[in-house]
């Protein structure tokens, strides 16, 4: 935030690419696969029951807030649960970070292997790694193993309104991005501008024959050196392919062609998933206006779903 709020900087036209490494869902990616994010989900802004405790029929311990059952759209939301980026610049970032030789060595292979057998039959957890277009979930705690994974999917599917696809897993994705919303309202950054990039470093399930503790304790899965090096790989072409058609294309920007934002709509639209906008579609007013007008209507929308609600 410090970096945005700086006077010593004109951030109005820079593209920021955002990369780390990620836990990586086999069905859709593996190891030193690089994945360029439309949606981040904070999957585990939610109640949580432990699951030892759960009625037999339940799939998961995660609730959304003011709900009863898993499995239903927040009744309560704090503006950071789904951001949706740029589709139309991921588009034009895939393409050139698909030009990236990736790189591979023979230990993540022998992990990847164990992904084998009728689960795993057309994953892509065996294959080289590649670059691929799918949606990042994030979460202060640092999960791993199958039903988890699983939850998070739902999660994602449903937060999202069915579009997005979870093959990611990270921890600062959304706080980041609530930054930029924060800079964008302050005229200060272009969300439009923003490219979300994981690199896989571990699976975030465990393979055939192993339990979810053992593939989190004592596997080996030797994919951060290649998760690190794939950063690079694919982000300097990306880098690359800005800077070489600045003048003819990305000094201007790329027009979204789907909404960009978070949950709320603060920065103007209908947001395509949850409730639509708090705002009327219109951009949230800059801090210095004093505007409560945001905070009064989602207090108005909770309250639809019953005191319980009013609470949290």
């Amino acid at each position: 935030m410090a970096f945005v709020l700086s006077n010593k900087f004109d951030l109005r036209r820079t593209y920021f690419l955002f990369a780390g490494i990620a836990g990586v869902n086999p069905h859709l990616a593996t190891i030193g696969s690089v994945a360029l994010a439309r949606y981040t989900i904070q999957v585990a802004l939610q109640y949580e029951i432990d699951p030892r405790s759960l009625p037999e029929d339940w799939p998961t311990g995660y609730i959304s807030y003011g709900r009863n059952y898993p499995l239903e759209y927040p009744a309560i939301t704090y503006g950071t649960e789904v951001f949706e980026v740029n589709d139309a610049l991921r588009e034009a970032a895939y393409s050139l970070a698909s030009k990236a030789k990736l790189t591979d060595r023979s230990s993540p292979q022998q992990y990847r292997s164990k992904y084998s057998g009728p689960v795993y039959h057309h994953a892509m957890a065996s294959r080289a790694p590649s670059v691929v277009k799918c949606d990042i979930a994030t979460s202060d705690v640092y999960y791993s193993g199958t039903k988890l994974a699983i939850a998070f999917e739902n999660t994602t599917r449903l937060w999202t309104n069915q579009t997005g696809t979870y093959c990611m897993s990270a921890q600062e994705e959304n706080a980041t991005l609530e930054v930029m919303v924060r800079g964008a309202i302050e005229g200060l950054v272009d969300f439009s501008r923003l490219i979300i990039l994981r690199t896989g470093s571990n699976f975030d399930r465990p393979p055939p024959n192993l339990t979810d503790w053992e593939h989190l304790t004592r596997a080996d899965q030797n994919g951060f050196i290649i998760a690190i090096d794939n950063i690079f790989n694919a982000g300097i072409e990306i880098v690359k392919g800005i800077v070489a058609n600045w003048t003819c294309i990305y000094s201007r920007g790329i027009k979204p062609s789907n909404y960009v934002g978070d949950i709320f709509g603060s920065l103007g639209g209908d947001p395509d998933f949850g409730f639509g906008s708090l705002t009327g579609g219109k951009r949230v007013a800059p801090a210095e206006s004093n505007d409560m007008s945001l905070a009064t209507v989602e207090m108005e929308r909770r309250a639809r779903f019953g005191a319980r609600a009013m609470l949290k």
